[in-house]
């Protein structure tokens, strides 16, 4: 007998669904940012030798970091993680999902303690206002952010699945 979620339950998964698409939108938009600014720093180094100044550290510092730790929830939430499923047909057959729970815990814990430490980290860069060196002088602070943002999203997606588990069945891709 399967009971139907509470109002409350549905609107805490409605959430962070959205949560999800909003961080997913901005892993995106990096992406592009990313493709974008790359694109114009070759088109400047070899057609008219004048590169596009920092772009290595955009690229390495801003965008890479966004587009994976952005990204990371959403394509939890969705089954576009890898997945070893060669011990699926055996573990299913454990009550409660158990060997689920005990994978989303410790996944909570890993990402609990990443999400904190980055976050205490990001907090530091904000209060010093953290710069790069060079000829361009990037708002580094801004970059610690996603890290902890991306981690935190991804902890309360895990924190909801350890309370009302998911089917994996209808997200898994068949090989």
């Amino acid at each position: 007998m399967t009971v139907a979620p509470s109002r409350s339950v549905r609107f805490v998964g409605r959430a962070l669904t959205f949560a999800e698409r909003a961080f997913m939108l901005i892993a995106l938009l990096s992406l592009i940012s990313m493709v974008l600014s790359v694109s114009a720093d070759a088109i400047g180094r070899y057609a008219f030798r004048a590169p596009f100044s920092g772009n290595y550290e955009f690229t390495s510092f801003f965008a890479m970091v966004a587009l994976t730790f952005m990204g990371m929830p959403g394509t939890y939430a969705s089954g576009g993680h890898i997945r070893l499923t060669i011990f699926t047909p055996f573990l299913d057959r454990i009550p409660g999902r158990l060997s689920e729970r005990i994978n989303v815990i410790f996944g909570i814990v890993a990402f609990g303690l990443l999400a904190w430490a980055t976050g205490q980290e990001a907090i530091h860069k904000f209060a010093v206002l953290e710069t790069t060196l060079g000829a361009v002088q990037f708002p580094m602070y801004w970059s610690y952010v996603w890290v902890p943002l991306g981690a935190g999203l991804l902890c309360l997606r895990l924190l909801y699945e350890l309370v009302h588990p998911q089917s994996r069945a209808s997200v898994e891709v068949p090989a």
